[in-house]
């Protein structure tokens, strides 16, 4: 499912950003430990940061022209999110923890000048964003082309994962998110999921 990045798949952005600034680094980046089923953030208190997943799990999601808020992205240690501030106001983002988790914190135009003004980093950053691109366009691609009983065995595949929490204990990330969680990912509601899971002898919950 996630690509190979080859080189970049073992870089670190953190790492690199040690080396170059060491105790002065703490100016721009702070670690800190949410609870389980804490909100990082929701509009309209976005803050000025990229986020990093230290260790954990998170599902990103917005809102329904109702207020409903509705999943579309779960993402683990190692990955980046946040509010890059180019969408002209029109971010209204939440991130919530599926487990206790461990984030770094950027500051955001730190970020931005560093991912910018170095090769190495520019590199990386797009590599990464291009590799987050192609995971949303093959889970799109193949939620769309089968029933539900299908999406669902499609979603245990890729969300089938151990991830650790700020202890060291594995969770697995499918058995965490709920069947509304699961519908929003494939586009149907919590009922649909379901009837589906009660007519069929598979597991998928």
């Amino acid at each position: 499912m996630r690509p190979d990045l080859k080189d970049y798949e073992i870089f670190s952005f953190y790492k690199h950003l040690k080396e170059r600034y060491n105790s002065e680094l703490e100016n721009f980046v702070t670690e800190i430990v949410f609870e389980k089923n804490s909100y990082i953030y929701q509009p309209p208190k976005v803050k000025n940061y990229i986020y990093e997943i230290v260790t954990g799990a998170v599902k990103l999601g917005g809102y329904s022209e109702k207020g409903d808020e509705y999943t579309y992205d779960v993402v683990h240690t190692g990955d980046y999110f946040g509010n890059l501030r180019y969408l002209n106001g029109q971010f209204f983002e939440f991130s919530k923890t599926l487990m206790d988790v461990k984030v770094r914190l950027y500051d955001l135009d730190f970020f931005k000048r560093e991912v910018k003004s170095h090769p190495v980093a520019a590199e990386w950053f797009f590599s990464y964003l291009t590799k987050r691109w192609y995971i949303a366009e093959k889970k799109l691609c193949k939620v769309n082309e089968r029933s539900i009983v299908d999406k669902l065995k499609f979603l245990n595949t890729i969300y089938t994962i151990n991830v650790l929490d700020v202890k060291g204990e594995p969770h697995n990330i499918h058995c965490l998110l709920t069947q509304k969680d699961k519908g929003d990912l494939i586009g149907a509601t919590r009922q649909t999921i379901a009837n589906a899971l009660k007519n069929k002898s598979v597991c998928l919950s």
